[in-house]
């Protein structure tokens, strides 16, 4: 009879430690499927952005050689049910300028033909910009753009936005003993949309640095002017006032 009991009891201890290391198991098949299904949603992302992307590069050349048509392609921003004011006005796309974007729904994918995208996209052919309606959560972040995407976890290759220099014209002007420096008709082939503009006087050794395009100095004489942002510099331009 003792060893009757003494082998239920240990028939019970087994089943416990059986559902413990189910239940240990399950749990971890439960966490890796959910890896997966985040992983499997980032790389959608991911390849509906390149594709994108690739057709925004095309519809800049054709914009580059004059077809003015392919900035109306798409929708206005206000049929993006307020979406666009949520991602193209605040920090979270990288945008600093709504003003050249078309909403690109499902109809205007369907017109240039792209197979396999079932996402919507904000996109300003001028700039060769794409940003996602809704953008992808991963670990904790949500991305809406290839440029966003840390690196490491993509090796993300598309045209380089940023070749060449830019150009820019500068004028001085003096009124009642203010002098003022404006730069305008900024050309750049690549994406960049703000320039900050670095100048300095004759003789002075260090350059000072204004985020605005037009701004005031406190003397008259000659100065050089040059516009950059990050690396991406211009040749320097002289000017007297």
């Amino acid at each position: 009879m003792n060893m009757l009991n003494e082998r239920k009891g240990i028939t019970l201890v087994s089943l416990v430690i059986t559902i413990v290391i189910l239940l240990i198991l399950a749990s971890i098949g439960t966490s890796a499927g959910i890896d997966v299904i985040k992983q499997a949603k980032l790389n959608s992302f991911t390849t509906e952005l390149e594709v994108m992307q690739a057709k925004v590069n095309e519809l800049y050349d054709e914009y580059s050689s004059g077809n003015n048509d392919v900035l109306d392609y798409g929708k206005d921003l206000s049929l993006s049910g307020g979406q666009a004011d949520k991602v193209l006005t605040s920090s979270i796309s990288g945008v600093t300028d709504k003003s050249d974007y078309r909403y690109y729904d499902k109809t205007t994918i369907n017109d240039l033909k792209l197979e396999g995208i079932d996402s919507e996209f904000f996109v300003n052919v001028k700039t060769r910009s794409v940003v996602s309606y809704n953008g992808v959560e991963y670990e904790g972040i949500t991305y809406y753009t290839l440029e966003q995407l840390p690196q490491g976890l993509y090796n993300v290759t598309y045209e380089d936005r940023n070749t060449g220099k830019p150009t820019f014209d500068v004028k001085g002007t003096a009124d009642n003993g203010k002098y003022k420096i404006t730069v305008s008709n900024i050309e750049y082939s690549g994406y960049i949309e703000k320039w900050e503009v670095r100048y300095k006087k004759e003789g002075q050794d260090y350059w000072m640095t204004s985020e605005d395009l037009t701004f005031t100095v406190n003397n008259s004489g000659k100065y050089y002017i040059k516009i950059v942002n990050g690396d991406v510099e211009s040749d320097q331009k002289e000017i007297t006032i």
